[in-house]
């Protein structure tokens, strides 16, 4: 058990999506240094089928194992993840990165991990909490739907409790892994080897960055600049409108994520055509952020002797206080509403369009379902089972086809047209063997194996409209 299983928790904004992203496309060139990050389904048909590359590159390859056991409390399915893991172990020393444990679970995923393999280390990368939680701000107006202003924010419960305490999640890593095996970088720049991220994590275990030999991975998260970042919150306003501005005859909603991202790809796009060159964007006024950083000064002064073994006691070399506030147009009450409004219009048009290609698409299956149907029948008469509201919808699609009539297995309905189309009782059937059958009940057990206790055939002698996804 000579081998290091190293957990690489991305504290959010400390460039984890760069470092991730480059760790996953230089795999091969990691391995001849003895380490590896691998893709925890390992390439074996059927195991974790569900974890996309995408969910690789956005969260880590332990993004998998924090969901499925921190979050869904899966243990078979945590116990495969490791198992790959293990196997890595054997020989060599094996990378796992996952950037949501450091919010939620990070006691329980380190502790059960501890359990499985005797030899852990932790890596953390510490960011000076005022530059941490103003770039979180702006990641959350970007991707999650943040609308707040930042005052607002930093007051809210958005951002987990303790979260900037970081020293309580040091201390807790340590009585779990020892002190000895916890790796705390700190995430400046001028404290970054090489002044980077990916140079600075490679260099923690004598790995040289050779730019000739390793790929160039992709950006990490982009900022959004200017006006670009105000235009994104306000656009986020609107959408927390949902139980005002739902459409009452159902045709469009807010629950719309597509649209939202379009509209924030949209804003990226232009912010870095003409955000201009703005640095990150800073929020806190100077005596603001004085303010905010002394309640964490004894904890850092703390951490830099016990972690870092600082005599100084300085943890972020970094003094600056005077980042320039984020400028941009600040809109009016008119303006804002604009912008609001059009986001709204914007929302309703996309949805009644999806809403008029969904009928379109509806119509077109309807009519081949209907097509495929008669063609099967052969020289036997069509026959609809279930006049409810599929068959109602289905008829509606097609206009009704002629020389067809409907059963039904509730004589209530017997007699009843729908679309011209006459309903009759299942039971008053004589001869079965006329008929082709195309159900278009959506619970189709039951009718199923009534149709088979008179020896039809599904495919030969009836087929089922939800299978034709109607």
């Amino acid at each position: 058990m000579s081998n290091i299983l190293l957990i690489h928790i991305g504290m959010p904004k400390t460039g984890t999506t760069a470092l991730q992203n480059f760790l996953l496309i230089n795999n091969d060139k990691l391995e001849k240094y003895g380490w590896c990050y691998p893709i925890l389904n390992d390439g074996q048909a059927g195991e974790l089928e569900r974890l996309e590359l995408s969910d690789i590159k956005k969260s880590g390859n332990g993004c998998w194992l924090y969901r499925d056991w921190i979050l869904n409390n899966l243990k078979s399915e945590w116990d495969k993840g490791m198992e790959i893991a293990l196997r890595h172990l054997d020989n060599k020393n094996v990378i796992i990165s996952a950037e949501d444990i450091y919010d939620y679970g990070m006691e329980k995923f380190i502790t059960d991990a501890k359990e499985k393999y005797k030899n852990i280390k932790v890596m953390v990368y510490l960011r000076r909490q005022d530059r941490a939680i103003e770039s979180r701000y702006s990641q959350w107006i970007k991707s999650q739907n943040e609308c707040s202003t930042f005052e607002e924010f930093i007051d809210s419960d958005t951002v987990p409790k303790d979260w900037l305490r970081y020293a309580l999640r040091l201390d807790l890593i340590s009585r779990i892994i020892g002190k000895e095996n916890l790796i705390v970088r700190i995430y400046e720049k001028q404290q970054l080897a090489g002044n980077d991220i990916i140079t600075d994590f490679l260099s923690a275990f004598g790995i040289p960055l050779d730019q000739d030999k390793w790929k160039k991975g992709e950006r990490g998260n982009f900022s959004l600049r200017g006006n670009y970042l105000e235009i994104s919150r306000l656009i986020n306003s609107t959408q927390k409108v949902d139980s005002i501005l739902e459409s009452r005859d159902g045709i469009w909603s807010w629950s719309d994520w597509d649209v939202r991202n379009a509209f924030q790809d949209v804003c990226e796009k232009l912010s870095c055509s003409f955000g201009g060159d703005r640095g990150e964007s800073a929020f806190f006024t100077s005596d603001g952020r004085k303010e905010f950083l002394e309640k964490f000064a004894s904890d850092n002064e703390r951490i830099a002797r016990e972690y870092l073994h600082r005599e100084d006691g300085i943890l972020f070399y970094d003094e600056r206080m005077d980042y320039p506030i984020l400028e941009i147009n600040q809109s009016s009450n008119f303006e804002a509403d604009m912008i609001r409004v059009f986001t709204a219009m914007i929302y309703a048009q996309e949805q009644r369009f999806r809403h008029l290609l969904e009928i379109k698409s509806n119509e077109i299956i309807g009519r081949l379902f209907v097509k495929e149907a008669l063609r099967r029948s052969k020289n036997r008469q069509l026959l609809f089972w279930g006049a409810g509201h599929n068959c109602r919808r289905l008829l509606d699609m097609v206009g009704g086809v002629e020389g067809t009539f409907i059963v039904d297995n509730d004589v209530s309905k017997r007699g009843r047209c729908l679309y011209g189309v006459q309903v009759k009782y299942a039971g008053d059937i004589a001869v079965w063997e006329d008929y082709f059958v195309a159900v278009t009940c959506e619970e189709t057990a039951e009718i199923e194996e009534q149709l088979r206790s008179l020896g039809f055939k599904k495919e030969e002698d009836y087929i089922l409209m939800r299978e034709y996804d109607l």
